[in-house]
Parts: structure tokens; sequence; C-alpha cells
């Protein structure tokens, strides 16, 4: 039987484009179209800037920052969902004294197409 549920490490998070994350998903079984990780933004500081040809999607968790995508300021906070289009540069910068926190998706036509090869396998 697959796991259903993956629990949290958070000694398993890696300091990676700036911000701690820990990357969740796929997990060996879970079959998804997807990857996901979540991610914190330490206070006063932000993440590296970068772009990719992905489409990416941020949960907001916790706490308030501003997302700038391709130059342009957009504040979150809790409950927020921000979609990141393809190819543009983006960042979080948190100027705030607590953690933000975020989750993100991310997925593109290459690991669609490997989905939906695999499901048709199982």
């Amino acid at each position: 039987m697959m796991n259903i549920i993956r629990k949290m490490d958070w000694d398993s998070m890696v300091h990676e484009y700036d911000l701690d994350g820990s990357r969740l998903l796929p997990w060996e079984g879970l079959n998804a179209p997807f990857g996901g990780a979540w991610c914190i933004v330490r206070p006063e500081t932000k993440s590296f800037r970068h772009s990719h040809n992905e489409y990416e999607l941020f949960i907001v968790i916790q706490g308030n920052a501003i997302i700038r995508i391709n130059d342009e300021d957009f504040p979150v906070t809790k409950g927020d969902l921000i979609l990141i289009p393809l190819d543009s540069e983006h960042h979080v910068i948190n100027n705030n004294q607590e953690d933000f926190h975020f989750y993100t998706i991310w997925w593109d036509k290459e690991s669609t197409l490997n989905f939906l090869t695999r499901l048709e396998q199982d």
C-alpha cells in the first residue's frame, strides 16, 4: 500500500534559492504531475531572483511578504495564492520580523505528459 501521509521532517530542510525549504512532492509511490516544496523566507531576507520554464503556484501559509514578479510587487498574506507565469522573474521579499511560510507547486508540459504515461502503465 502506498503511503498516504508524508510527515513533515523539519530537520530535513535545506538552504537553496536563499530560503529554507523541503521538497515534499513527489514522493516514492505517488504519481503526481507536479513537484512541491515547503518554503520559509526568514525575517528581513529575500529569496533568490530567478525564472524557469514551469508554472508555479505559491500558497501562503503564515506571515506577510511581497512577491515580486517581473519588477511588479504583490503584497501577500496567509491564505493567498499566487500564480507565477511561465518564464517570469520572481522572488519573495520578507521585510517583517517573523518567518514567511509558503508551499509551492510547479509543473510543466513534460511533467504532465510523464504523469499521463505513468497513469496508463498503472
